[in-house]
């Protein structure tokens, strides 16, 4: 979880479990939680657009809950690239 930031804008990922707690497809959340490097804490917590904050893997066991949708608010930069 080296790059990830509180203040990262998320949505869903490819190894979503969690239904629509996010508000559903499209909608999106701010990280706003990441343990410290060599916690034992491996979730990431999210709040999402519509109140509910939640925690994520992000990462742990090979598994990404979510993808960055935009992350500009904390300074750094990143390109997406999304084939439908």
């Amino acid at each position: 979880m080296a790059f990830i930031r509180a203040g990262i804008r998320v949505i869903q990922g490819p190894d979503w479990q969690s239904k629509k707690q996010d508000g559903g497809l499209g909608h999106a959340g701010t990280i706003i939680y990441v343990p410290k490097e060599g916690s034992s804490d491996d979730k990431v917590t999210v709040i999402w657009d519509n109140g509910r904050e939640l925690r994520y893997r992000a990462g742990n066991d090979g598994k990404y809950d979510l993808r960055v949708l935009d992350n500009a608010p904390i300074g750094k930069i990143l390109i997406l690239f999304f084939l439908l």
